[in-house]
Protein backbone atom coordinates (compact mmCIF):
# COMPACT_ATOMS: atom_id res chain seq x y z
CA UNK A 1 0.00 0.00 0.00
CA UNK A 2 1.04 3.21 -0.79
CA UNK A 3 2.10 5.70 1.56
CA UNK A 4 2.16 8.68 -0.93
CA UNK A 5 -0.88 11.50 -0.26
CA UNK A 6 -2.07 14.14 -1.97
CA UNK A 7 -4.62 16.55 -1.08
CA UNK A 8 -7.72 17.87 -2.84
CA UNK A 9 -10.26 20.19 -2.39
CA UNK A 10 -14.34 20.22 -2.59
CA UNK A 11 -17.00 22.05 -1.87
CA UNK A 12 -20.05 20.20 -0.18
CA UNK A 13 -23.15 21.75 1.38
CA UNK A 14 -23.56 22.58 5.03
CA UNK A 15 -25.77 19.70 5.49
CA UNK A 16 -22.98 17.22 4.17
CA UNK A 17 -20.69 18.82 6.14
CA UNK A 18 -22.37 18.23 9.62
CA UNK A 19 -23.37 14.30 8.32
CA UNK A 20 -19.47 14.12 8.20
CA UNK A 21 -18.49 16.10 11.67
CA UNK A 22 -21.15 13.89 13.60
CA UNK A 23 -19.94 10.75 11.81
CA UNK A 24 -16.40 11.60 12.77
CA UNK A 25 -17.73 12.09 16.12
CA UNK A 26 -19.52 9.05 16.72
CA UNK A 27 -17.04 6.67 15.08
CA UNK A 28 -13.74 8.74 16.30
CA UNK A 29 -12.25 8.41 12.28
CA UNK A 30 -10.94 11.57 10.59
CA UNK A 31 -12.67 13.07 7.78
CA UNK A 32 -9.94 12.27 5.80
CA UNK A 33 -10.59 8.55 6.24
CA UNK A 34 -14.28 8.72 5.73
CA UNK A 35 -13.90 10.68 2.34
CA UNK A 36 -11.02 8.40 1.14
CA UNK A 37 -13.40 5.36 2.23
CA UNK A 38 -16.50 7.15 -0.30
CA UNK A 39 -14.25 7.70 -2.86
CA UNK A 40 -13.05 4.02 -2.75
CA UNK A 41 -16.81 2.89 -2.72
CA UNK A 42 -17.69 5.24 -5.54
CA UNK A 43 -14.61 4.20 -7.50
CA UNK A 44 -15.30 0.74 -7.20
CA UNK A 45 -18.92 1.01 -8.12
CA UNK A 46 -18.02 3.08 -11.54
CA UNK A 47 -15.85 0.09 -11.67
CA UNK A 48 -18.27 -2.49 -11.40
CA UNK A 49 -22.02 -1.63 -11.66
CA UNK A 50 -23.00 -0.10 -15.84
CA UNK A 51 -22.81 3.02 -15.79
CA UNK A 52 -26.88 3.39 -17.48
CA UNK A 53 -28.13 2.09 -14.00
CA UNK A 54 -26.40 4.42 -11.72
CA UNK A 55 -28.63 6.92 -10.51
CA UNK A 56 -27.16 10.15 -9.84
CA UNK A 57 -27.70 11.17 -5.89
CA UNK A 58 -28.50 15.24 -7.54
CA UNK A 59 -30.49 15.87 -10.50
CA UNK A 60 -29.01 18.88 -12.22
CA UNK A 61 -31.32 21.15 -14.32
CA UNK A 62 -31.76 24.36 -16.55
CA UNK A 63 -32.85 27.35 -15.02
CA UNK A 64 -35.55 26.95 -17.83
CA UNK A 65 -36.34 23.63 -17.26
CA UNK A 66 -36.75 24.64 -13.10
CA UNK A 67 -39.35 27.24 -14.19
CA UNK A 68 -41.57 24.91 -16.19
CA UNK A 69 -41.79 22.28 -13.14
CA UNK A 70 -42.37 24.70 -10.72
CA UNK A 71 -45.24 25.83 -12.99
CA UNK A 72 -45.86 22.34 -13.38
CA UNK A 73 -46.07 21.39 -9.74
CA UNK A 74 -48.37 24.74 -9.01
CA UNK A 75 -50.97 23.98 -11.90
CA UNK A 76 -54.42 22.30 -10.86
CA UNK A 77 -53.30 19.75 -13.75
CA UNK A 78 -54.55 16.36 -13.71
CA UNK A 79 -51.61 13.94 -14.00
CA UNK A 80 -51.01 11.90 -17.10
CA UNK A 81 -51.80 8.43 -17.52
CA UNK A 82 -48.07 7.57 -17.85
CA UNK A 83 -47.71 9.18 -14.16
CA UNK A 84 -50.41 7.47 -12.98
CA UNK A 85 -48.99 4.48 -13.99
CA UNK A 86 -45.87 5.14 -12.51
CA UNK A 87 -47.31 5.75 -9.32
CA UNK A 88 -49.09 3.16 -8.96
CA UNK A 89 -46.28 0.81 -10.26
CA UNK A 90 -44.17 -2.00 -7.09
Amino acid sequence: MSTTTTQISAYISEDTKGQIESYVKRRGVTKAFIIESALQHFLQVLREIPEDVIIPARLVITESSMLKLAERLESDEEPTPALRALMASK
